[in-house]
């Protein structure tokens, strides 16, 4: 493993953790890591930090989960990934790479116009499908669901414990997913992340201080340039 990757995979480590506490982190690290590994590999490369972050974070807020809000969400969610499985398996690494762009590009706008003041709360079946087809293509579906749990007003345990519930369950499924259909995840894919994942729970609490201490608004606009400027790269460059 070279000094370049041992870094991409600390910073995906502390990037995982810190997007569990809802800022999108994954807008910036994924479109690289699909830069250096390709769209298929660095999906499955993401997914296993991930789920150590979500193990992390529903302990921090395991009594805090609107079960309501997951269960609603969920059969949409499913249907976007079985939509992204077949679309996923059957095209190239390009594509797919060009796909995740495309995605992220619509998170961006999406996000812009939560800035204005626009109410998504009675969009659940589009962010549910988007947010499956997003999480399995490439694991960018977070602010989706934070855009949507934001406007159903619920207090911040709550709004972490509904969300880290909700993408635990939908990732256990996706890293099934990953290994039957797409058969990214491999011994090698373990070798990489084994230098991500202490580094997990120094994002989770970071991001947990910040969260609660910096200026969230400025915060998601600046997010919001970089993944836009992400999705352009991996769709033109």
């Amino acid at each position: 493993m070279s000094y370049l990757e041992i870094l991409g995979m600390i910073g995906l480590g502390i990037g995982c953790g810190v997007s569990k506490l809802g800022i999108p982190a994954a807008l910036i690290f994924s479109p690289i890591l699909a830069s250096i590994y390709g769209g298929k590999a660095s999906a499955g490369i993401i997914i296993i930090p991930i789920l150590v972050s979500d193990l992390i974070v529903m302990y921090i807020y395991r009594k805090n989960a609107d079960k309501k809000v997951v269960l609603k969400m969920l059969p949409l969610t499913f249907l976007g990934m079985i939509v992204a499985v077949i679309f996923g398996k059957y095209i190239s690494d390009e594509i797919f790479k060009q796909s995740m762009g495309i995605i992220i590009l619509i998170i961006g706008i999406l996000t812009l116009m939560k800035s204005f003041k626009i109410d998504f709360s009675k969009l659940s079946v589009l962010f549910g499908f988007l947010g499956g087809f997003a999480a399995f293509i490439g694991n960018v579906s977070g602010p989706l669901m934070s855009i949507y749990l934001l406007n159903i007003k619920m207090d911040r345990d709550k709004f972490y414990g509904t969300r880290t519930w909700f993408y635990f369950v939908v990732n256990l499924v996706k890293a099934t997913l990953y290994v039957v259909v797409l058969k990214n995840i491999h011994l090698e894919t373990f070798k990489l992340t084994s230098v991500a994942i202490p580094f997990v729970f120094v994002g989770v609490f970071a991001g947990k201080y910040f969260v609660e201490k910096m200026n969230q608004e400025l915060f998601e606009k600046f997010i919001v340039i970089l993944s836009i400027m992400s999705g352009l790269k991996l769709l033109f460059f």
